[in-house]
């Protein structure tokens, strides 16, 4: 067997297990069920196991039982929340952009770093370079800005850890600095990159809560630094921000009436 179709059959045993340990989601197995089940050796079935629970996809119980581990919720979460997400924001988009003029994005976090989920262009000629799937940092950009406001203290030390290098001659980049700016984001309801992460692109972005109130993404409308001045931007942060608000709400996020009539009121 060559080295392409060991690779094939370890990829189909892997995913067999995943499958009957799925199967048997709520009770552990054991490693001669599992061995018997994928129809290998116990000590071939043993190194599956090893690897998947290196990874997190499996985890042995103290009893050296096995079941699906935490890392395939979080995929499958992952996955699950985009789908919707995307999903569920794809008319306010079109609306943003509509009322804007101006190009409209969609992103949620992965890492360090956000990931463009949908994209509507502007009508004008001059327009946003950006594709869907590019990754840009969360410290230097409206949209990451906005889901950073509202992560937990230590993942945002976290990522001020893994550095928060300047990208152009505006960007932010003091830790101090930063954190006061992320509390400006919380105090208003959105974010502002006055080209931090791109000269000549003036962006603002607003956060999307799920159901748990976890933010989960954000929304922001973009365009070059002629059309956009920082007084134009601190204009429309409301309406992104009630944009936001909107696909929050089509998540389960709970707003009272009182936060939705708030929310178009800016603090500065």
């Amino acid at each position: 067997m060559d080295g392409h179709s060991a690779t094939a059959v370890t990829v189909v045993k892997a995913f067999a297990i995943l499958d009957f340990l799925a199967q048997r989601a709520g009770s552990a197995v054991s490693l001669a069920e599992v061995a018997a089940h994928i129809g290998t050796s116990k000590s071939t079935a043993h190194r599956y196991l090893t690897t998947l629970e290196e990874l997190g996809v499996v985890e042995r119980d103290n009893n050296d039982r096995f079941q699906l581990g935490p890392k395939l919720i979080e995929l499958a979460g992952v996955l699950l929340a985009e789908h919707d997400l995307r999903r569920e924001s794809e008319p306010f988009l079109i609306d943003l952009a509509s009322s804007t003029q101006e190009t409209v994005h969609l992103a949620v976090p992965s890492g360090n770093e956000v990931v463009y989920l949908a994209k509507v262009e502007s009508p004008h000629p001059i327009r946003m370079a950006s594709r869907i799937g590019a990754r840009m940092p969360m410290y230097s950009t409206a949209l990451g800005k906005a889901i950073l406001a509202y992560l937990p203290t230590e993942r945002v030390q976290e990522i001020i850890d893994a550095g928060i290098p300047s990208r152009t001659p505006y960007t932010v980049s003091s830790a101090e600095a930063l954190r006061v700016e992320l509390e400006q984001v919380r105090a208003r309801g959105f974010a502002l990159d006055d080209q931090e992460n791109e000269l000549g692109v003036r962006c603002v972005g607003a956060p999307i809560f799920d159901y748990s109130g976890e933010v989960v993404g954000a929304i922001s409308v973009s365009g070059p630094a002629h059309r956009l001045s920082r007084e134009m931007l601190l204009k429309l942060g409301p309406l992104v921000r009630e944009t936001a608000l909107k696909v929050s709400r089509r998540l389960g996020y709970p707003v009272s009436e009182r936060q939705a009539h708030d929310v178009v009121e800016v603090r500065q």
